[in-house]
Formats: structure tokens, sequence, C-alpha cells
């Protein structure tokens, strides 16, 4: 899977992302693992160098199952990729400093395309999670009802 950006100063760029996952906590303290979307330079196949961290990591666990913070202030050409469908916007941010970093959530399929088993140990970890606190699984969308 690749994308093509333009950076800053101009140049084209191809970009593969990689998959990895941060230790956050939810707000109990309960370590989870959080998506993180890495992004490595192969415009020289031969040569692939990492090019940048697309998510940014605040430590908190997301309630929203594929999503993640956008470093926007450290990747300027984030919507590059949005509008080539690496993730979709859901409109809400997070602001730190001057900054204001929006929540993505990617597709599932695209995470699992991109590594399954890294994807898979979060969606575990996740419906786990959400199940043990709910007693329900979310649905395709991870979308869980609770009854009240």
């Amino acid at each position: 899977m690749k994308y093509d950006i333009t950076d800053f100063t101009g140049r084209q760029v191809t970009v593969s992302p990689r998959l990895a996952l941060y230790a956050v906590k939810d707000f109990m303290g309960t370590e989870l693992p959080g998506l993180a979307v890495i992004l490595d330079d192969v415009t020289d196949p031969s040569e692939p160098e990492q090019y940048a961290v697309l998510t940014v990591s605040f430590g908190e666990f997301i309630g929203m199952k594929n999503c993640a913070y956008i470093d926007t202030n450290n990747c300027d050409f984030a919507d590059q990729l949005q509008s080539q469908g690496l993730a979709s916007d859901t409109g809400f941010y997070k602001a730190s400093g001057f900054c204001q970093y929006p929540l993505w959530q990617f597709d599932e399929g695209t995470l699992r395309e991109i590594d399954n088993d890294v994807y898979q140990k979060y969606s575990d970890a996740y419906d786990g999670y959400m199940a043990s606190m709910y007693g329900d699984e979310p649905d395709e969308d991870g979308i869980q009802e609770i009854s009240l």
C-alpha cells in the first residue's frame, strides 16, 4: 500500500504506512494498546527509511475503534493522505499547546492490509476491554449499544 504526497518543499514522496502500538491508559489506569501509524519513504524502494509518525498519542485510551489523533503539526501533508482514502475525519479534535489534532478513523480492511498481526492485537484488546466494561460486543462499525 503506497501513497504519493508532496512535502512542504514541493518534493514528491511515496510513503507506505506501517502499524505499531502505543501504550495508552483508560481513566482508571488500565494499560491498553493504541494505534500508531508510521510512514516509510519508499520513493526509492531499494532504500526505504522512516519518513514520519503520522499519529500522535496523548497516552489516553480512545473509545472509538480504529481511531488515532493525527500529528498535523509535524505532518502538514496529512490531508493528502486523507484525500487518497487512508482514513476519514471524525470531526473531533484534541487541543494541545497551540495545535489542534484531528481524530481520524481508519478502515479496518486498510489496517489489516497494512499489518494484520499488529491490527489483530489492537482489535482483540479493544474488543475485550469494551466487552468487559459494557458486556456487549461492538458491531462491525465498532459501535457498541449499551443498555441503561
